[in-house]
């Protein structure tokens, strides 16, 4: 007769797989370590993003000092042609935050939407020190005008130091040859500092040219008075093109000397709206423009004088600021650690 086993004296394999509670509480634990890891990880790669573009600036202005080595004046922000400037459409909408997340907006950044450039036919900064940046087959004709094939063939070169990591910008870039969607215009993220206002009772129109660079600039180190390390030559900007004329510079506006900022969110002047940086004026047919802002939440880089490059928090005060925006201002500056 055949012996019944006990249960208790079956095979003791193991069992294979999990039950459904074992599976939902691992579940759960991943879902929870997820969670507390993934701010941490988006903030490592926000600080490599920082120091990316940190070092981009610093690319930029040491190859500003090696073209002052080489012509014994920095580059012209701007060199004026008279040849104009156009029109584009964008074939994607560029999205810029300005302006600092606040409980009116719901924590969240202002926005404008560019879906139209002014493209000026004049030459800037970034076009002058392209050898200096080791980019020495753009081939340029600086006299010859932007049209001309030289010159569409080298405004599609996407020059790397000349964009911040942390731009998020459209990558369908304008035709920079009608009728064709191949390259397009390279972007700029970066802006020459020419300057604060014009002197107080100056007639309007005055230009700005207290700082380093604008338009048919000539400044060496001998005329940045207030001395090197207490001068700006580039900060962060939100959009541009580096072929753009006036995609390269922007100044720190106070034309009513309040030491409040005239320009803002809203795209006016004076603004209704002020703020230090990621500001946004929209000048109408002279097209949309970027003051001194960065894509970064807290912080704007910038590149003084002397080579060195540093951030700058975004409620620095206004008027430390502005003072750093002036080479001969005679203004005492403590740059805040």
């Amino acid at each position: 007769m055949q012996r019944l086993r006990h249960p208790c004296l079956r095979s003791g394999r193991s069992r294979r797989g999990f039950t459904l509670i074992e599976l939902l509480v691992v579940i759960a634990i991943i879902a929870v370590l997820s969670a507390l890891l993934l701010p941490a990880v988006q903030s490592a790669r926000e600080a490599a993003r920082k120091t990316e573009c940190l070092n981009n600036l610093k690319q930029v202005v040491l190859a500003t000092h090696n073209y002052h080595e080489a012509h014994k004046v920095f580059p012209t922000g701007i060199i004026s042609s008279n040849t104009g400037s156009v029109q584009i459409n964008l074939p994607q909408p560029a999205v810029i935050p300005v302006g600092l997340p606040s409980a009116a907006t719901g924590n969240v950044s202002p926005q404008v939407t560019i879906s139209n450039w002014v493209y000026s036919n004049d030459w800037g900064w970034a076009a002058f020190i392209l050898p200096q940046m080791g980019e020495g087959t753009a081939n340029i004709n600086y006299e010859e005008l932007k049209s001309s094939p030289n010159s569409q063939s080298a405004v599609q070169i996407v020059v790397k130091s000349y964009v911040c990591p942390s731009a998020s910008i459209p990558t369908a870039r304008p035709p920079a040859t009608a009728g064709t969607n191949i390259g397009g215009y390279a972007y700029l993220t970066y802006r020459g500092c020419s300057g604060t206002s014009p002197p107080q009772g100056s007639p309007p129109g005055t230009p700005t040219n207290n700082g380093i660079m604008f338009r048919d600039s000539s400044i060496t180190f001998r005329d940045v008075r207030d001395g090197e390390s207490n001068t700006l030559m580039f900060g962060e900007s939100l959009f541009g093109y580096w072929g753009d004329g006036n995609s390269g510079l922007t100044r720190f506006a106070d034309d009513n000397f309040d030491n409040r900022p005239d320009w803002g969110s809203d795209g006016l002047a004076v603004s209704q709206n002020p703020s230090t940086f990621d500001t946004y004026l929209n000048a109408q047919a002279a097209g949309h423009f970027f003051g001194f802002g960065s894509w970064h939440r807290d912080v704007i880089n910038a590149a003084l004088t002397d080579g060195s490059t540093r951030s700058f928090s975004k409620s620095i005060d206004f008027a430390v600021f502005s003072a750093l925006c002036t080479r001969a201002g005679a203004e005492r500056v403590n740059i805040p650690n």
